[in-house]
Order: structure tokens, then sequence, then C-alpha cells
């Protein structure tokens, strides 16, 4: 029997007054007043962050929320709120596959364009209802001559956001367009937009779900006066950026369904990796000094990850900076981390941000590009730095300002960081496993009430001794991870989130065939779980364990929250996952 914490992957047991008032049961403390004013307190709304401290045996809830719709929000969500369902199909944006496209490219006649039904013009721009009357749609090959979908590769410096409130998605292909391998997979190459092979389709991919899908559309953009009114390419013959943008509005409904949120998500359907939000109030700083989050992010981007960023402040202000150059709830890139020593002997933390609407919209502070403070560097630290002086969205903060201005970081690795030292680690084996929480069946909701969640779903990880390369080690490093559907099916309507977590146990004997009842849930203490229930897309949590059986329950707070999930592990050293059944 445990609770979790916010932030941790142990177990928890909160030294609190209330707590002492409480029944004795197999030497067991259990304060049923507190459960039930806690589970009573999980059915409320609240336009406040919850975070309910709870005794032994109750999981807490932690909804960052600033409406009742319980959406994270993001800070640039449009005009509208897309209303949300339980999941269907999760096939928006996918019905075209490449024996239907193969069928539809050879029956249009010589000179005319591949248009893609699936998201038409009418459609495409808005699930709200909104004019469109003084929007052209037009391809690449009407707006300039000889275009292409990108010259020399992609680069973060291509990206320029429109007026359309998707920085979340953008300043998170800043981040992956310096990995052509990454950006290749994600944009085959070899597709003509005029000239010889054209055809008007553009094909992309992206990880959804637990595997990687391609998605077509047309080329037809919009355009307002003759110019792109959403994200596009710094050079105005390359279009990488407004089709990629395009296709991703595509598997959301639409353009207007991706105004807000999160990179986190972004990142991994990019990249198929793992994503972790760090929020920079909590970051813990050392006794002499040194920030533990700023050392992470050194290692994090010295060994490849993808960095994020969002800005503090209200997001209806998202539209211009303020004085100091920064714009309220914005999404930023962070290009790289560097630790210098000035002429004066200091050493400064320093971490380079790209503001993804790529112009002369900077922060104008210490370290920015007019600031004096680089006259205290010399110009070969400079040269290594990459240090310009340019109109180009990018420039330099001290991490002190960094930590003042911004609200949280993202940071995604393609492989697991077991130890959390920004490094991604040597991977043994790695498996992922979908089940489902059905209505009344095997959606049990959190350890508020353990004899429904006992109900919800059980998964076996066996990580037998003789599998184990430990050598002086004791344990083996496990990442698990626990994704809820999030998969569109219908272009007005959003994929409801949960708040969801998972718990760990020690199975009680080598024989784990059979699902662990209540009772074992009420009398023993688990062995971590991710802590926090949050509407999140995904959670995770990091665990070093010894050899033997173990148990995972993933679950929603709330019960009869009907949902499918899929469970990623990686480990250091092999295992087995199964479902367990009674």
């Amino acid at each position: 029997m445990g609770c979790g914490t916010s932030g941790q992957s142990s177990v928890a047991r909160p030294d609190c007054p209330e707590c002492l008032n409480r029944e004795k049961t197999n030497g067991i403390s259990i304060n049923w007043e507190r459960l039930k004013a806690v589970a009573q307190l999980a059915k409320t709304n609240s336009r406040e962050v919850r975070n309910v401290m709870n005794a032994n045996n109750v999981d807490q809830t932690k909804v960052s929320i600033s409406d009742q719709s319980g959406k994270v929000r993001s800070g640039e969500e449009g005009l509208f709120e897309l209303p949300t369902e339980e999941f269907m199909h999760g096939m928006l944006g996918l019905t075209i596959d490449d024996d239907r496209i193969r069928v539809i490219l050879d029956t249009i006649a010589e000179g005319d364009l591949f248009v893609d039904f699936e998201f038409p013009t009418q459609s495409a721009l808005y699930y709200s209802d909104r004019s469109q009357d003084d929007i052209v749609w037009m391809r690449p090959k009407d707006l300039v001559d000889c275009p292409v979908l990108f010259l020399d590769g992609t680069s973060r410096h291509d990206i320029a956001q429109g007026i359309l409130g998707d920085c979340w998605l953008l300043s998170s292909c800043a981040a992956v367009a310096g990995r052509s391998d990454l950006m290749e997979r994600v944009i085959p190459s070899n597709q003509p937009l005029f000239g010889e092979g054209y055809d008007g389709i553009v094909q992309f991919r992206f990880w959804r779900f637990g595997s990687w899908v391609k998605v077509y559309i047309d080329d037809q953009l919009p355009t307002k006066d003759g110019r792109l009114i959403y994200a596009s390419c710094t050079d105005p013959t390359e279009f990488w950026v407004s089709l990629l943008e395009k296709a991703y509005a595509k598997l959301h409904g639409s353009y207007e369904a991706i105004e807000g949120g999160q990179t986190m998500d972004a990142l991994v359907d990019l990249t198929g990796g793992l994503a972790e939000r760090y929020d920079l109030i909590s970051d813990e700083k050392r006794s002499d000094g040194e920030s533990s989050l700023y050392k992470h992010l050194l290692q994090s981007c010295a060994s490849g990850s993808f960095v994020t960023c969002s800005r503090k402040g209200d997001w209806r202000k998202a539209v211009r900076a303020d004085n100091k150059g920064l714009v309220a709830g914005h999404a930023y890139t962070i290009t790289d981390v560097k630790q210098i020593t000035t002429s004066s002997s200091d050493t400064i933390d320093l971490l380079r941000i790209r503001n993804p609407w790529g112009n002369e919209t900077e922060w104008n502070g210490h370290w920015s590009d007019m600031s004096h403070d680089w006259s205290r560097v010399n110009e070969r630290e400079k040269e290594i730095m990459d240090f310009k002086n340019q109109s180009d969205g990018e420039f330099w903060m001290n991490f002190n300002d960094f930590a003042t201005e911004f609200e949280e970081v993202s940071i995604c690795t393609l492989g697991p960081d077991f130890d959390s030292d920004g490094t991604v680690d040597r991977v043994g084996q790695v498996k992922a496993i979908k089940g489902e929480w059905v209505m009344h069946k095997t959606s049990g909701g959190s350890r508020n009430d353990f004899l429904r969640f006992a109900t919800n779903p059980q998964f076996v990880i066996t990580l037998a001794t003789e599998n184990l390369n430990l050598g002086e080690k004791s344990s083996s490093s496990v990442v698990i991870c626990l994704m809820q559907e999030h998969r569109r099916s219908d272009r007005s309507k959003g994929v409801h989130m949960h708040q969801i977590g998972f718990v760990l146990y020690k199975c009680p004997n080598d024989d784990c065939n059979r699902r662990l009842p209540a009772e074992y849930f009420m009398y023993n203490y688990a062995e971590g779980s991710t802590g926090t229930f949050i509407n999140y897309r995904e959670v995770f949590g990091r665990f070093e364990l010894a050899a033997g059986n173990y148990i995972v329950v993933p679950a929603t707070f709330e019960p009869d929250s009907p949902s499918r999930f899929i469970i990623r592990v990686y480990a250091s050293d092999a295992f087995t996952l199964r479902e367990v059944f009674d």
C-alpha cells in the first residue's frame, strides 16, 4: 500500500497532524475520514490548481487548468474551445492509404493535380463558424518559380510562424530540424513541387500511438493577398514548414484545432521519443548555488536532446512582445546551452533560445544580441558559440533571467535517460503493449477505492536473474511510460484527456499468473508510481528494480473513464512484459 507524490517515483509517507487520527488494520494506519474527504474533493470542479495531500492509502491528483474543461493550457489557445468526446476510431486524416492513393493518381486526368477530398479547403481552416472569404488557396508553383520542399536539408532557421497560434508545434520542429535522419523520416525526400513527377501530392509521417503513420495532403496552402498566412520558410522558395504544418493540422481536423498544445506531444510525434516536462518554479538549487536543472540542460543539449521552453504570462497577450522583447504565453526552442568564463573570470550559465516567429522579436536584456555583456567575451569564444547579432529570433540569456521569465522546459530524447542526467543510456530491451480501460469493467480509477482500483488492467514485468547483466549492480534501470489514446476521430471534436497515472507493485511470489486482488493493494506498499494523476497525453517514471516480477497497474483518476492506452517499457537488461488475466 502506498501513495504517490508529485515529482517522485518512490512512495511518500506524509507526516501531518491529521494522519495521527487513524484506525489500525493489520498494522496499517488508515485515515478513513481523510480518504472520504479526498475522494469527495476529487469529484468537484475547480478553477485552481488542485494538489491533494493524502494519507498512505490515497492517490492524489494535480490538474493544471484554467477552466472547467480540464484542458492543460499551453498559452496559445484560440478563441473557441474544441469540444471533446471519448475515443471512437482515431482515423481522422488517415483514411487514404497507399493503395487508394495509387488508384486516385492513376485516374487523374492529364494536366490535373491531386485534390485532397479528405481535407477539403472549404473546412480545413476552422472547426468554428468563422469566415474565410478573404482566403485564397494556392499551390507553391503559383506562389514562386521553382518551389522545392527543402533546400540543403532542414534547419531551425527555416521556420517562421504565421498568424496561427501553433508555436508549440513550430518550436518542436525547430528543435528537431537539425537532425536530417529524423526529418527525412517525417518528410520523405524526392517529392517535387513542380515539373517532372509533380502531381500535387505530398506525404508526411508522424509517430502516433505506438507506430509511424503516413499522412497525404495536396499542396494547396492558405494565402491572403498572394502571401502565406500561416507558417512558412524564411526562404520563399522552400515549403517544408508550411506543408508539414498542414499535414499535422489534417491529423487534428483543421488548422484552428492546433492552436494551443503541448510541445512534449509534438516532440514525440516528430521523433517517437520520450518527452518530459520540467517546471522552473520547482527547480532545486544545490548548496553551491548551481541549478540542478541547468546542469541537466547542459548535459541534455550536449548529448543531442531536443529542448523547448514556454514563457510565463497571459496567453491572450501572445500577439506582441513586452518591453523585454519576450512574448507572454509563448513557446520557444532552446538551441544551445553553454557555460562560459568572462574576461573578469566570472562563470556565466547561458542558454541560446529561438522565437519561432523568426524575426526581430528577441530578448533585449543581459546577454542579448546588443548587450554590452559580450564585450567581456573574447572573439574566439564567440566564434565557438556561433554568436550572431541578427534579427532572426534567436538570442542568448543567462539562466537566472531565463528562470525568472520562463515557466517550463520540455526535453525529448530518443531513448531512456535512466538516471536523469541528460544523457540517453544503453537500452537492453524495449517493449510496448496496448490495453484498454472499459466502462464498468476495467476502468476502476485510482486507489481512493481499492475494490475498483483492482479491476484496472494489470501487466507483469519480469526481470529474470539470469537475464540481468548487472556486474557490480544489484538492480536494473527501468523506465515505464503510460500514454493514453489521443488520435482524433471527428474534425469537430477532440479526444477527452483523462487524468492518468500508474502504480508499480512487487509480486508477492514467483508465480505472477493471476491478478493481484484489492486486499493486496490495501495492505502492501507500492514500489513506486507516477505520483500525480494529470491529464497529459503521456506520463512516465524511472525505477531501479531488483530481479523479480512486478505488476504495473495503469489507471485514470476518476473511475469509469473509458480509453485505450499503450505502455512502453525501457530497461537496461532483458525483461518480459505481458498482461495478466484472471
